[in-house]
């Protein structure tokens, strides 16, 4: 064999040596991620679980009805769009009732409206309720208010509040950025999941969990929307990051097709 044959051939297995270690970083680096989330997310669903046994003896029966009423902010030109979220995260179940709420095109929520982060926590909530009114009607157990574009781990969020949330005077959501934690006033460009008694204003006892765990960051969200998580169905979220900035290369529906996909196919109840 000649240098230069020999030279090739070490190219050659430089390069396939290369390609191999840059793949089981890759893994590793995608188990971590794998690990950090459900260790984070398990830990604060632990965490909420005492609070249900805490209160199991002051609460009333477990209420019939669905576990989970919804608001959707979708804009009025997003026809394919909610008809995609009918199919999929929010298909019709005996659990879920939603409704859409839609808005102007040029409406889109901001990150920090000053109307929500200005005052009390008790004057953020009286307003909300108050906008959503007609969203309590429902006996449902609890109310999730969130944005089109963002994907609604349902799956997991149907088990936790079947199990683990308590029934009464509970709010889960990411609080606002730069508002001391003793507000408790929610992100409203963020999904807010409140127990129905909360949302239709009859107790003024709630506790306000920061779940900013629950909700995957840009980093993990275009993981999983670019299928580089180790075992999708095993990724204890509730919601993702906005999912318009990933969507370059696919529309927005596919994209959540793919990931409603990669989660009832695949997906096995976590244990807390």
């Amino acid at each position: 064999m000649g240098a230069i044959d020999k030279l090739a051939l070490g190219s050659v297995v430089i390069s396939i040596a290369s390609v191999c270690g840059i793949l089981i970083c890759l893994v590793q680096i995608s188990n971590r991620m794998d690990d950090s989330v459900n260790q984070a997310n398990s830990e604060l669903l632990q965490k909420i679980a005492l609070l249900r046994v805490e209160m199991e003896q002051a609460e009333q029966a477990s209420p019939s009805g669905p576990l989970l009423s919804i608001v959707i902010r979708s804009a009025k030109q997003s026809t394919t769009l909610r008809r995609t979220i009918r199919h999929t995260w929010a298909q019709n179940d005996h659990r879920v009732v939603h409704r859409f709420e839609l808005h102007a095109p040029t409406v889109h929520p901001k990150a920090h409206p000053t109307n929500a982060t200005n005052g009390s926590a008790a004057n953020w909530l009286k307003r909300l309720q108050h906008h959503h009114r007609a969203a309590t009607a429902s006996n449902a157990r609890y109310l999730l208010i969130v944005n089109e574009y963002v994907f609604v781990n349902m799956p997991l969020l149907l088990e936790t509040i079947e199990r683990i949330l308590p029934r009464q005077g509970f709010i889960l959501c990411k609080p606002v950025p730069d508002v001391p934690a003793q507000n408790g006033t929610c992100d409203p460009a963020q999904p807010i999941l409140l127990s129905m008694d909360v949302a239709r204003g009859l107790t003024e006892q709630y506790v306000v969990q920061d779940g900013r765990r629950l909700y995957l960051n840009d980093r993990e969200t275009e993981a999983f929307v670019r299928d580089q998580m180790d075992d999708e169905g095993r990724l204890t979220f509730f919601f993702t990051a906005p999912l318009l900035r990933f969507a370059a290369k696919m529309p927005l529906t596919q994209r959540i097709e793919q990931l409603w996909l990669s989660l009832i196919g695949n997906y096995t109840p976590a244990e807390y």
